[in-house]
């Protein structure tokens, strides 16, 4: 069956199957992802609690709801800060650039978008910036901080 083949056979016939098997990789590949880019629905922590919860156009908000959203901000900053600090253990043994630092922190404050405009944000970019030096050898100005929280 194979006695008669030859080099420019060979090599014409494994180039179509290598070709071939890329193309079906590339294409189951990129059509899941462009379903999913589709499909994806972006998660905001902390986002607006459920139509229930919320205060009617003559109905005034009660202080348990008020304690309730505090609550739910101390657990958002929880979170950050675990984030955070995961990062900072990670960068530990890792000889760090400023602008990669920059923009690990960039992506974890992205996951929590409620806290830029937070009463905490100002502590929050304090820790940042106390860890950066500590664990990092970084130092960032407050403009560079202001960039870690806006971009």
């Amino acid at each position: 069956m194979f006695s008669s083949i030859s080099w420019q056979e060979y090599w014409t016939s494994l180039t179509l199957i290598t070709l071939a098997y890329y193309l079906v990789i590339y294409l189951l590949y990129f059509k899941k992802g462009k379903q999913l880019s589709s499909q994806k629905q972006v998660f905001i922590p902390g986002g607006s609690p459920k139509e229930e919860n919320q205060p009617t156009l003559f109905e005034v908000e009660s202080p348990y709801s008020e304690q309730r959203t505090k609550e739910g901000e101390e657990h958002m900053i929880q979170a950050c800060m675990d984030e955070l600090k995961a990062f900072f253990e990670n960068q530990k043994s890792k000889k760090v650039v400023k602008t990669e630092l920059m923009l690990g922190l960039y992506t974890i404050l992205q996951k929590f978008p409620s806290l830029r405009h937070s009463d905490y944000r100002e502590s929050l970019t304090n820790v940042i910036a106390n860890q950066c030096e500590a664990i990092c050898s970084i130092h960032l100005s407050a403009e560079e901080l202001k960039g870690v929280w806006f971009g």
